[in-house]
């Protein structure tokens, strides 16, 4: 390879590595919210997407990781949020983390509905414990499966490799660690601290792990926080990063010819505190199913941690939390604008009205 080419090489592959570390967050964007005046809706089951898996909305066979329109773009909200109650069964055994839901042991839990900030698709939730471990259910529709990401692809002209645009798909709890009075959502932000537990269709599933991470919006500057402006509290930093270890990939460069499109990333087993959520997801009939599995109390000061007989708030999202906007460029263009909805709460007890 000429020698110009190996130095431009080396100095884009220095940057993809920077981009892929998810302990430094990309520059966020304050996105816009739908704008359209909510409508009351009744509350909906998850089911499969109508029409045949692979098929577009038009009719048309979708290619293996083509998005089809149905969530390209923001949604009007269906309903105004609301407070939503799960509760946590308890079980004396725990349940397989295979995406499966071969066991009965999900029998007995009841399920919450609620929706999706940026696409308005409804996710239902289950939740089982042991004494040791809690344990999550989820199902989302997704018409099509993403199961790759910024996957390297070669510039002929150039002799180099570009990230290429296609997203995975991902699915994200955000569990306050500022008490159950605080505001989780990005678009109305006040200062608050979360533990996110952030599952990854293409880097974290193929090793049986969600990537455990933090986020937090602070009145004060750090080095990796991005500046935003707000209404009500003027300037606040927003950060997120990875817990202290590894986590369940590496990322690969290459500076030779290796194929058209080579993977950017490979599975291994995390390590630390990043490696402390059990998640593994199966796509099928048009449908995401994802088993979480996390010890109670971790001992790590990065996590949040639960004791049966108490509440937590939490919020969920098919979408990044990254306050961005959409880019149509990419496989998923809502990939990065996701957001608190429904403001739900974890119990470990007897059901509570809200």
């Amino acid at each position: 390879m000429r020698l110009r080419t190996s130095v431009l090489a080396l100095c884009l592959g220095l940057v993809a590595v920077g981009g892929c570390n998810d302990a430094q967050p990309e520059a966020p964007k304050v996105s816009k919210p739908p704008t359209s005046a909510p409508v009351a809706a009744t509350p909906v089951a998850v089911a499969p997407a109508a029409g045949k898996a692979g098929e577009n909305e038009d009719g048309g066979m979708a290619l293996p990781g083509q998005t089809t329109d149905k969530y390209r773009n923001y949604v009007a909200p269906r309903r105004e949020p609301r407070e939503m109650t799960l509760v946590s069964a308890p079980v004396t055994a725990a349940p397989v983390i295979d995406g499966k839901v071969e066991e009965g042991v999900w029998g007995g839990a009841t399920p919450i509905t609620t929706l999706d900030f940026s696409s308005q698709r409804p996710i239902t939730l289950r939740s089982v414990h042991t004494k040791d471990e809690v344990f999550f259910l989820v199902t989302f529709p997704e018409e099509i499966p993403h199961e790759t990401h910024k996957t390297w692809v070669w510039d002929k002209k150039e002799e180099i490799y570009r990230e290429g645009m296609d997203r995975e798909d991902v699915f994200i709890f955000k569990f306050s660690m500022s008490g159950n009075t605080v505001n989780l959502r990005l678009r109305e932000p006040e200062p608050h601290v979360a533990d996110i537990w952030f599952w990854k269709a293409h880097r974290s599933n193929p090793s049986g792990y969600a990537d455990d991470k933090g986020q937090s919006i602070s009145t004060k500057p750090s080095p990796s926080a991005r500046k935003i402006s707000t209404p009500r509290h003027g300037t606040l930093y927003f950060d997120r990063y990875g817990d202290e270890g590894k986590p369940p990939w590496n990322n690969h460069m290459y500076f030779e010819h290796k194929g058209e499109k080579v993977d950017q990333f490979s599975p291994r087993p995390p390590s630390g505190s990043r490696g402390d959520i059990r998640a593994k997801g199966v796509w099928a009939k048009g449908q995401w199913t994802i088993e979480f599995g996390r010890k109670l109390k971790t001992g790590h000061d990065d996590d949040v941690a639960f004791t049966p007989g108490n509440v937590y708030l939490f919020a969920v999202s098919c979408y990044a939390m990254a306050m961005d906007t959409p880019h149509q460029e990419w496989s998923r263009p809502l990939y990065r604008t996701g957001d608190a909805f429904d403001k739900l709460f974890l119990s470990f007890g007897a059901r509570t009205a809200r």
